[in-house]
């Protein structure tokens, strides 16, 4: 029998919540507007909800919620996805996955007193990283329009005017990327995201280097070997 969810009018949902189980399943959690009465359904029973879609790559597809002074934090945005370009010819996709950096920093005037590990070590959750880390999945579509990525030793990286919510003002954003092949398919994984306010990248420090298309590193990444990238992609906990 499925959940109410899906039978009964008078249960409407008002905040949704996958969670994978120890047996590495999911399963569902919805609120009722009208009782506050949180119900946990299976997978089975909650069809037609939507499961994060999972890809067959070596790096955390879904980040767990933290919570901090009652105040919970969500970090579905920062769950795996598939993102597709389109210039000329067939469109090239890439599986999109984050890393720990996007959301925490030691020593920032923007920490909370919370660690937040993944499985290789752990930082301070820095709320100003958190909250501009709900723009990235935009940010990364927006490779596809004309933003120009910036090669270094093991990574890539590009930048984009983003509006600092706290400041109310545009600022330099740093997006830090490894982008490779895993078995047979194009990835990126942002290791980290940040406001540029000091090196290459800053308003005192322009990026002085020749930068690349996403579809001029596309064709370049799929003549290299697969599997070459920086030890932070595989950050999934140990089972």
């Amino acid at each position: 029998m499925g959940p109410p969810l899906l039978k009964d009018a008078s249960f409407n949902i008002t905040r949704t919540l996958w969670r994978r189980n120890l047996d590495a399943t999911w399963s569902f959690q919805a609120v009722s507007i009208f009782s506050g009465k949180i119900d946990t359904y299976s997978n089975n029973n909650a069809r037609g909800i939507g499961l994060p879609k999972s890809f067959h790559v070596d790096s955390i597809q879904h980040w767990e919620p933290f919570s901090h002074d009652g105040i919970s934090y969500d970090l579905g945005h920062l769950d795996s996805h598939e993102v597709v370009f389109q210039k000329e010819g067939a469109p090239i996709s890439f599986v999109v996955t984050y890393g720990l950096h996007c959301f925490t920093k030691d020593g920032t005037e923007h920490n909370i007193p919370l660690m937040y590990a993944d499985g290789r070590h752990s930082q301070l959750v820095c709320l100003e990283r958190y909250e501009a880390s709900k723009q990235l999945k935009s940010m990364i579509e927006r490779l596809g329009s004309g933003a120009w990525i910036y090669l270094t030793q093991g990574e890539s990286f590009f930048t984009l005017d983003v509006m600092n919510n706290e400041s109310g003002e545009l600022e330099p954003f740093k997006i830090c990327m490894a982008i490779f092949r895993e078995h047979r398919v194009l990835r990126i994984h942002v290791t980290s995201a940040f406001f540029a306010r000091t090196g290459e990248g800053s308003p005192e420090v322009p990026v002085n280097k020749k930068g690349f298309s996403i579809f001029k590193v596309a064709v370049d990444t799929l003549k290299k070997p697969k599997g070459q990238c920086p030890k932070e992609v595989r950050n999934r906990h140990k089972k």
